[in-house]
């Protein structure tokens, strides 16, 4: 896989939609390629109803390296394919709306799909376009993986921690859940859901908004940077101001939709995203 030149397109689609790979160093940016390039290789994405292209394919994998580039030997064993949805989807697996009630936008881990991982594509390329809104659903998705690396979705990234950090871990938790349901936490509020959904939550903010993790919940921060062995606030801090317009979104509405749609940002994606704000549903399953 590794002798095949590394696609120029996905190089200009990390550098320029993916604020963690800009933010990281020459060095660092080689071994990123490397990663994305033998995840991509390995692993199969198929669209389904959508079609999967360029952006679609580099997206689903930085999420995957992104969250486990502090393990650089790191083996992804529990996924061998990604669904990628033009949409959320119910129970049965079928498309809904975004308005759905327990509409979900990812998913892994179901008995019934062995080693399979399901994402809505407009809202795995809104993870990685607006860079502030504390969600980003590949990063929540690959972060139950991380999970489940010792064997369990329970909340404990065992893999990260060490047997004496287990017990300071849960009690950690079980502290920020109590401050998500008193409406005291930047986590939304499905983090208080269970401890297994609250570490895939939490993981969203350490990679998305790092700084505000360590200014409004410290210790939690510096828990994660334990569990996933990066310190992301030293290496975003700076870079996301420098992405990010005066609005807070690097896209202005009447943008063509980074979807692929044709449409403009306003009348495709923007509209489903709030959409979604405006109905409280699942984040995955």
């Amino acid at each position: 896989i590794l002798a095949e030149p590394f696609s120029p397109l996905w190089e200009t689609i990390l550098a320029s939609r993916v604020v963690f790979y800009i933010a990281l160093g020459e060095e660092e940016k080689t071994r990123f390629r490397r990663d994305l390039q033998l995840f991509l290789g390995e692993k199969r994405i198929t669209g389904i109803g959508t079609e999967v292209d360029e952006i679609c394919r580099v997206l689903s994998a930085a999420s995957a390296v992104i969250s486990v580039f502090g393990f650089p030997q790191w083996e992804w064993d529990h996924i061998g394919e990604i669904l990628v949805y033009p949409s959320a989807f119910g129970r049965d697996f079928q498309p809904v709306d975004a308005t759905h009630p327990g509409g979900a936008i990812g998913m892994v881990g179901n008995e019934a799909l062995d080693r399979v991982m399901i994402l809505s594509k407009p809202d795995l390329i809104h993870g990685f376009t607006n860079t502030t809104d504390k969600r980003n659903v590949g990063i929540h998705e690959f972060a139950h993986l991380v999970d489940r690396a010792d064997g369990n979705f329970d909340g404990v990234p065992k893999v990260g921690l060490s047997r004496d950090a287990i017990g300071p871990w849960m009690e950690l938790v079980r502290r920020e859940m109590v401050k998500i349901e008193s409406r005291r936490s930047l986590l939304d509020r499905y983090g208080a859901t269970n401890p297994t959904e609250f570490f895939a939550v939490a993981s969203e903010v350490f990679f998305e908004t790092p700084e505000l993790l360590k200014k409004k919940h410290p210790e939690l921060y510096e828990a994660l940077t334990q569990v996933f062995r990066q310190d992301t606030a030293s290496r975003l801090k700076g870079v996301l101001k420098s992405m990010l317009r005066p609005g807070g979104d690097r896209l202005g509405r009447n943008s063509r939709c980074p979807c692929g749609s044709g449409k403009k940002y306003k009348r495709c994606c923007l509209g489903i995203e709030e959409s979604r704000q405006r109905v409280a549903g699942h984040r995955d399953i």
